[in-house]
């Protein structure tokens, strides 16, 4: 593959720091720290770069970049790397020394997380953006669990976000990292910005951390499933699933999400 949009796009010198990163989930407040903290590095100066989404906005909508070596290269810098909604294979690899980096990583309760990827994807009027590039295979792949009721939905891609869990639980060093849940910072932003910058050892001006909080602590009055932010508040798998399906969904979490600060 040829990824001139990632290399193009790098910062053009390296920073003081080392190279640190942010982690979270698809629907687990993943577009809204990673806007956050990509216009804070805008704001403040802090080289930085987002290669998940331009390699999505470039149309490159399968996992293959992920384990291609060719991107090596391109986190070997000092920078800051967001953008990951998962932990690409790549970034085991010895060349980046991923265990010895500082990180955030932000989670959510996967229940809440399964019903909000539904109304992103799963449905048939899904709110997820399309890329820039390739939109028709994207929305193609949109298109294969359309006819899927909630229930079902949440089911059959529970064993997928358990796995996106799981590869940070083994492929990171927790003692290097900042574990936040979404419930416990979709009220206060603007503390947990702060928190994300002070664990990196970036040195950033109060007035820009909330600036740019308070720019993104939106928070629908009534929930509507055309938008991105459909609803936000945490809890929303109690009202939209089957007691059975709930029941299903605690046993097959219940010990990944012990290690993530969630009782089910």
């Amino acid at each position: 593959m040829a990824y001139e949009e990632v290399f193009d796009a790098l910062p053009s010198e390296d920073a003081s720091f080392e190279p640190c990163f942010a982690f979270s989930i698809h629907k687990c407040g993943s577009t809204m720290m990673h806007s956050m903290i990509g216009e804070v590095c805008k704001e403040a100066s802090i080289p930085a770069i987002s290669v998940p989404d331009i390699l999505f906005n470039a149309g490159y909508l399968g996992g293959a970049w992920q384990s291609d070596e060719e991107l090596l290269p391109a986190f070997q810098r000092r920078i800051l790397y967001y953008g990951f909604r998962n932990l690409p294979r790549l970034l085991s690899s010895p060349e980046v020394g991923l265990k010895k980096c500082r990180f955030v990583l932000l989670v959510r309760d996967p229940r809440d997380a399964l019903v909000s990827q539904y109304f992103s994807w799963g449905s048939k009027k899904g709110s997820h953006r399309v890329p820039e590039k390739n939109a028709q295979k994207f929305i193609q792949n949109m298109a294969r669990n359309e006819n899927l009721e909630l229930d079902e939905y949440v089911l059959q891609s529970a064993g997928q976000l358990k796995a996106k869990f799981e590869g940070y639980r083994t492929g990171l060093d927790f003692d290097q990292g900042l574990l936040r849940r979404y419930e416990d910072v979709y009220f206060d932003k603007k503390t947990f910005l702060g928190e994300v910058f002070d664990h990196l050892g970036l040195d950033v001006d109060q007035e820009i951390i909330n600036r740019v909080a308070e720019k993104a602590d939106i928070r629908p009055e009534k929930e509507d499933p055309t938008k991105h932010i459909r609803k936000g508040t945490p809890g929303d798998h109690r009202e939209k699933l089957q007691p059975e399906t709930i029941g299903k969904l605690n046993d097959l979490f219940r010990e990944t999400g012990a290690f993530f600060g969630y009782d089910l």
